[in-house]
């Protein structure tokens, strides 16, 4: 049995396994006294632009992997600046992101080795291996796969997607190959050596002014990373977002149901989409069309969540029985004869039944995902009998708020609800909160002002308006609207939480205590209190009233133990009151729990970096 030498200069890097130094070089054959090189899992090619090496390891147990166990080491060969930054970035995500379908890497697993009598500093990267073969791999041996299983599949991947996006990375280089089958059936995400964090830095670079187009069309030195066929225009730019991870989902998809490279695909001229359809005829036009969706040219014309787009994988399987039934032979006789058996009886029927079943077949043909049809029969029935107007605007509301998770349809329904009936305040509100999801920012202040306009004493608009210029960092406009909402309704807790965390930000601590302790007289609810708690813990430990602080934040981790902002700020200070044992088990705890809180990420990016240069200076 062989091992190899790390030292990527070493003339002969195969040695037996029962010896410590390597035979050529002299360079010790166990890495940091846990680790041994089996295998190359990639050419060991003396190449200057391939820059990493990966190995399949034998791992001795650590602290923090216990046992014995292969897994994946990947060697950064060049001491650069830009690449050393990658393997950094990959060793974050991987130690951020807990799924049990992404490999596992720990604060140990990143480390560097220079070999005997080198001066080359290698930078190391160790991970949990997957076994099973990569989907690149699997369809050139079992070719193009089923509607059923694109289905599950699709869904399995997106709920990894879904716990990178929560942690606030994309992966940026979704494709086959990066995607292994495992023996249990489960899909694994692997290679996050492209991934990036989401930071508020890192959108402003993308987003330009605001977000508009032509924001958007400048240049920035964010790092593109490109693969042909899967990456999308605004990445190839170095632009890449969130939703670029769902483009090349998309593209993985045409290649799984059609057993076809995406190169020998041909493409629209006039639309720059791949002509594929008629390549996967066993794929059911609104599945065809999802993935079409997902592949859209701009990141705003696809889906613009992980859960929005199981929302949609949820819904598919009745979408696709509807359409079915809506291309049937005997559907479309009875659409076409009914409609004009009206239009030759209407005169003898009563305007009101007539009317009302024609609202009843939109209905039907909406619920089969035949929206024109829907619309024919709306606008008839409007024309027999205007009075049908509340009860299409209701039907069109009552859509678009069984639709939150799916955030296109609900913005779709809503614009169609406020066509019907244009003073329905709620619609307004609700409009402006699907597209602050959905970052089109204009929709957001238009809709907001239009139901402040329709009902100034809306304290609900307010706090909406609110949570936009919070999220954007608008931080005195937010402040204003939130007091306009309490002033409106003093018993709205939320709102004095999110004022509370306001006024900690800027720095006013007595009036975030002060608002922590009225909201805390006014509410039963855990969840609230537990915020109310974490607020107030917080304000007193940048007051340094330890013990306070201390306090509070216990009181508010027993109301809520799953708030990772809560175990960050117990551990901030207990690190103040000395007691380190217990301030890195709360760490443990702030890095692994889920957030989006910024000042989270904040903190987290701090300890990892303490870790780093503690072990950098032993």
């Amino acid at each position: 049995m062989l091992c190899y030498c790390i030292n990527p200069f070493c003339d002969n890097r195969q040695n037996p396994n029962d010896i410590e130094n390597c035979l050529s070089c002299g360079t010790s054959l166990l890495i940091n006294d846990r680790i041994r090189l089996v295998e190359p899992l990639r050419e060991l090619a003396d190449n200057p632009f391939n820059y990493f090496e990966v190995f399949e390891v034998e791992d001795a147990s650590t602290q923090w992997n216990l046992g014995s166990k292969r897994r994946v080491m990947k060697v950064l060969k060049w001491d650069t600046p830009n690449l050393v930054k990658l393997i950094e970035h990959e060793s974050l995500a991987l130690q951020l992101i807990q799924h049990s379908n992404i490999p596992k890497s720990t604060v140990d697993d990143f480390f560097t080795f220079i070999p005997k009598n080198s001066r080359l500093i290698l930078h190391c990267l160790v991970m949990d291996k997957f076994e099973g073969e990569d989907l690149e791999q699997w369809i050139e041996s079992n070719g193009r796969i089923s509607q059923s299983l694109a289905l599950k599949w699709l869904k399995q991947l997106v709920e990894i997607l879904d716990t990178v996006h929560r942690s606030d990375f994309f992966h940026r280089d979704i494709k086959p190959s990066n995607i292994v089958l495992q023996p249990n059936g489960q899909l694994a995400l692997i290679d996050f050596g492209t991934a990036r964090r989401l930071t508020n830095t890192y959108l402003a670079k993308v987003s330009g002014s605001g977000g508009t187009d032509k924001g958007r069309g400048g240049r920035y030195e964010v790092t593109s990373v490109v693969t042909p066929h899967y990456t999308p225009l605004e990445q190839i730019n170095g632009q890449a977002v969130p939703q670029s991870d769902f483009y090349a989902l998309g593209r993985t998809f045409v290649q799984l149901v059609t057993g076809i490279k995406l190169m020998d695909l041909p493409i629209d001229n006039k639309t720059g989409n791949l002509i594929w359809r008629n390549k996967a005829t066993h794929i059911d036009k609104p599945v065809a069309a999802f993935i079409d969706e997902l592949m859209a040219q701009l990141p705003g014309q696809r889906p613009q969540t992980t859960r929005v787009i199981l929302q949609r994988l949820e819904k598919l399987p009745q979408q696709i029985k509807n359409y079915r039934l809506a291309n049937s032979k005997i559907f479309k006789f009875s659409k076409y004869t009914l409609m004009g058996l009206l239009s030759i009886w209407g005169i003898s029927l009563s305007i009101p039944l007539a009317a009302n079943y024609l609202v009843a077949q939109g209905e039907r043909a909406e619920a089969a995902n035949d929206s024109q049809s829907a619309q024919e029969f709306f606008d008839s029935a409007i024309k027999i009998n205007p009075q049908v107007k509340n009860s299409i605007s209701q039907f069109y509301f009552d859509k678009a708020s069984r639709s939150t998770q799916k955030l296109q349809d609900a913005k779709k329904y809503y614009k169609l609800s406020i066509n019907y009936n244009n003073q329905d305040v709620d619609a307004y509100n609700n409009l402006a909160f699907v597209c602050q999801l959905l970052n089109e920012f204009d929709c957001v202040t238009i809709n907001y002002e239009k139901a402040l306009k329709l009902k100034p004493d809306s304290w609900e608009g307010h706090y909406g308006l609110g949570t936009f210029y919070d999220d954007q960092g608008k931080k005195s406009l937010a402040e204003k609207q939130y007091e306009l909402s309490i002033k409106i309704n003093s018993q709205a807790i939320p709102v004095i939480n999110n004022l509370s965390r306001l006024k900690i930000l800027k720095g006013n601590y007595n009036a975030a205590i002060a608002l922590a302790l009225q909201g805390l007289q006014n509410t039963k609810e855990p969840k609230l209190q537990a915020a109310l708690y974490k607020n107030l813990g917080w304000a007193k430990l940048q007051q340094r009233q330890l013990g306070e602080a201390k306090e509070y934040l216990e009181k508010a981790e027993k109301l809520d133990g799953q708030r990772a902002d809560i175990y960050c700020l117990l551990a901030q200070t207990q690190e103040a009151l000395g007691d380190n044992d217990n301030s890195w088990l709360n760490w443990e705890a702030c890095l692994v729990l889920e957030s989006k809180q910024p000042e989270v990420f904040r903190w987290r990016k701090d300890v990892l970096q303490r870790i780093r240069l503690k072990r950098s200076s032993r």
